[in-house]
């Protein structure tokens, strides 16, 4: 219960964050979680100085023997942001729901985004989530 209680703090003060950056895109996604497919919805704030951090909100469904919800918050460290292709380490919190049973986990990995025109970019992004249900997750979308 405690630790699920720290996962739950970890992605209140993630969401926090966001409530004090500038909206950065929405974004929709394909998604395979340990080889179970999936649609990600996804919303960016960045912050900072020269908005080199951002924040990624995301909310997908997956076909894991029953539908699951997968929530996250992921703090991202933009690299290159100046230029058309950037890359970012991540680090955050998931949240899988699935009928009756909750499972939290901690996100780490990375992902690159390639703007395509001034409002439209394509994102790559391979994490694993480590926890109660572990796995490895890759995302391809667009934001718009």
């Amino acid at each position: 219960m405690i630790k699920k209680l720290r996962i739950l703090s970890a992605l209140l003060t993630l969401c926090t964050i966001s409530a004090f950056a500038e909206p950065s895109g929405w974004g929709v996604g394909l998604g395979v979680f340990d080889s179970d497919f999936g649609i990600q919805g996804r919303k960016d704030f960045k912050f900072g100085k020269e908005l080199q951090y951002a924040v990624d909100l995301q909310a997908g469904l997956y076909n894991q023997q029953k539908v699951t919800t997968r929530l996250n918050a992921d703090f991202h460290y933009i690299f290159r942001r100046d230029t058309a292709f950037r890359l970012y380490p991540l680090a955050g919190v998931n949240l899988a729901i699935q009928s009756k049973y909750n499972r939290a986990g901690f996100n780490i990995g990375g992902g690159t985004t390639f703007d395509l025109n001034s409002e439209t970019a394509i994102f790559i992004e391979a994490k694993y989530v480590a926890g109660d249900w572990d796995g490895y997750a890759l995302t391809v979308g667009v934001y718009f």
